[in-house]
């Protein structure tokens, strides 16, 4: 930073010297709590040279820069560009080490990733820098590349062949999309369409790779990726895109907060139908009529497409950016931002008047119809298409909203620190949030934002009706594990951003950072933190051996050839029958694993009743499951509720007719067949 005052700097430095040996001091610690045993042996092994060297060079260093930058500053004066490269490589490094490399074990403890990744982007803005000390603005510049590599890392490690599913839901999720566009890939008796548990928006963008003639589960992983990245950049661009203030992008400046706009998100995640209906909308401003509002009717029937809830974002969000940027009268602004709201809304109507035009699959709608032809004394098909015997009420009644709000129970404790997410909705949306908000605050306090006091009781409005919505949202069952309900509070927070950035807060960060102001640190924090939890909880991924993995496909594959024509049930696992890893057979929509777990929480017995009748008939001749036990949790464990409604619901009255055949637990999977007479699991009698 600029040299201050000799006086004044000794306090600034004592502190950034103590803050940095406290955090040398809690990475020791748990570098001799790791290699204590080995230590008490008298065995020093190489990884405790590596850190060890790694904590003494790195400390000197921090020391050298804080005290004495000058001794150290020729280091970097000769090449300036070597420097750079060095700079990208420092910055990458730790993110290589800890989710590529298989011996980044012993270096996995909080505090050693810690220390790494903080003496990382120190070592990397400096070097990155001519300065003698590292500057505000190559510290954005290194913390925005560090943020970046972190997701980018994330994302690759995403992306491989392993067959089975990688997570609970991955692989039938890659069903539910390949139904659309790719019918040819499975047998389906029937002329209508494939049930899937999903909606058309998600269904139809992650589905489009199935338009190519041949899709590898490698490829619908890269696309998923994909998916949750770019998608985040238009909206970023639609937001921040010239318009008619040649400042806003001088010298590329809108290209650092296009990429904020990426890791921000990322907290959610958002699901992408979301973002593309704001970016639409974002890109309709300040264009013809004749454009802006067909843009905003598809704005708002691709939102309403993909989630119900999500109807009301559009409108709100198109209008609130006329709103804010219009320089007219209050009465042209009000009539204006109705013109555009309801053009939003028509669409949203249009699409849900002619909702038939399309095949689609609503959460709240029962199975999918069963197979045409089921042996005898199975359920009927009609029977398998009605959750309750009666209709959900008309979207957005009266009545739909108490259904809406009551089919499923609401867990309040998630908002707190829990097992489910540790941190709580609550504290990880403060944390999420702050840094922006703090800087917005700051940046209005200084400089005074140019809107009135309705344009800002209307923000407040707004998004304080979008965070309650979020958070009501995000307590029901099935819900809480992450932020990503908050969809609309955390879009609309971003666009309000977006609005003051192209009035003047743009201009105010970049002043912030070239005059190494200390409100440059918050500028650094708010680019960080959206991918803390990403760098902390990093690691090589693994996968079991491929001679076990092996072995499971060819159980299963013989399974389906021993049925012989007969049913053979993918409950789970059905990116197999996608992805041809297995021999084609029938394919029975019904009973998919997410289908009949929302079913379970929304204690929806009678929904279940079809499968019951056909495990008392033993029409499958398997069955293909993740491996099905009878343990309750009870309550304060990680999603405890939602696991005990699916043990009552399924795993208890399947094993009550199946027995585990095949076991693969390392896979997730579990080959099922009929028993010879059923039996009571745990004292439960079977249904």
């Amino acid at each position: 930073m600029n040299k201050p005052d000799e006086r004044e700097s000794i306090p600034l430095l004592s502190g950034l010297s103590a803050i940095w040996l406290a955090l040398a001091g809690l990475a020791s610690r748990a570098v001799f709590l790791r290699y204590n045993e080995f230590l008490s042996k008298g065995r020093i092994v190489p990884s405790f040279l590596a850190i060890s060297a790694a904590l003494l060079l790195g400390t000197l260093f921090v020391f050298f820069l804080i005290w004495a930058p000058g001794r150290i500053a020729p280091l970097k004066e000769k090449a300036p560009i070597l420097n750079r490269v060095s700079a990208a490589l420092i910055t990458a490094a730790p993110l290589v080490l800890y989710g590529f490399l298989p011996w980044s074990e012993p270096f996995g403890a909080f505090w050693i990733r810690a220390y790494l990744f903080a003496l990382a982007i120190l070592a990397a803005t400096w070097l990155s820098d001519r300065e003698k000390r590292f500057t505000a603005a190559a510290l954005v510049r290194i913390s925005l590349i560090f943020s970046v590599s972190a997701l980018v890392a994330e994302r690759l490690q995403t992306i491989n062949n392993y067959p089975f599913s990688v997570g609970w839901s991955e692989g039938n999720r890659f069903w539910d999309y390949s139904v659309l566009f790719g019918r040819r890939l499975y047998d389906w008796r029937s002329d209508g369409p494939i049930p899937a548990y999903i909606d058309l928006g998600r269904q139809g963008l992650w589905g489009a790779i199935f338009l190519l003639p041949k899709v590898t589960i490698t490829m619908m992983r890269a696309w998923n990726a994909v998916l949750f990245t770019v998608p985040y950049l238009l909206l970023g661009w639609a937001l921040l895109r010239k318009q008619g203030n040649p400042e806003s992008w001088e010298r590329n400046a809108a290209l650092p907060p296009i990429v904020f706009t990426m890791l921000f998100l990322n907290q959610g995640p958002i699901y992408t139908p979301l973002v593309l209906a704001i970016a639409l909308a974002a890109a309709a401003r300040k264009t013809p009529r004749w454009v802006q509002l067909p843009l905003l009717m598809a704005a708002g029937a691709f939102a309403v497409l993909s989630r119900s809830t999500w109807i009301i974002a559009p409108p709100v969000l198109a209008a609130a950016i006329d709103f804010v940027e219009s320089r007219k009268p209050v009465r042209t602004r009000w009539l204006t931002a109705f013109l555009l709201a309801a053009a939003a809304l028509l669409g949203a109507a249009l699409y849900l008047s002619y909702d038939n035009f399309l095949p689609r699959s609503e959460p709240s709608a029962a199975p999918g119809a069963a197979v045409s032809s089921a042996p005898p004394g199975s359920a009927p098909a009609e029977t398998q298409t009605e959750p309750n015997g009666e209709e959900a009420p008309p979207m957005f009644t009266r009545e739909w909203v108490v259904y809406s709000l009551t089919r499923q129970p609401l867990i309040l404790s998630r908002l707190f620190p829990n097992e489910t997410f540790a941190p709580g909705i609550l504290l990880a949306l403060l944390i999420a949030v702050l840094p922006l908000i703090a800087l917005l605050t700051v940046w209005d306090r200084e400089r005074r934002w140019r809107i009135d006091r309705l344009t800002r009781g209307l923000i407040a409005l707004m998004l304080t009706g979008f965070c309650a919505v979020g958070l009501l949202i995000s307590v029901k069952i099935g819900g809480g594990s992450n932020l990503h309900n908050l969809d609309m509070f955390l879009i609309a927070l971003l666009v309000v951003a977006a609005l003051a950035w192209n009035d003047g807060f743009g201009g105010w960060t970049r002043g912030c950072v070239r005059k190494n102001r200390p409100v440059s640190l918050l500028i650094a924090a708010a680019i960080l933190i959206p991918t803390v939890s990403i760098v902390f909880s990093l690691t090589p991924k693994r996968y079991p051996d491929a001679e076990t993995t092996r072995d499971a496909l060819e159980k299963i594959q013989a399974a389906i050839e021993a049925a012989d024509g007969e049913d053979v049930l993918f409950i789970d696992q059905r990116q197999l029958l996608t992805f041809g890893s297995v021999p084609r057979t029938e394919l029975i929509a019904d009973y998919e694993k997410k289908w009949m777990m929302d079913e379970a929480m929304a204690n929806n017995a009678e929904w279940f009743a079809p499968y019951y009748m056909d495990l008392k008939a033993r029409r499958f001749r398997a069955i293909i499951s993740e491996p099905l036990q009878v343990k309750f949790q009870g309550a304060d464990l990680n999603f405890s509720e939602e696991n005990d409604l699916f043990v009552r619901y399924v795993s208890v009255p399947t094993l009550c007719y199946y027995e585990p055949a095949e076991t693969f637990p390392e896979q997730g999977v579990q080959i099922l067949i009929p028993r010879a007479e059923p039996i009571e699991i745990d004292g439960f009698a079977c249904p």
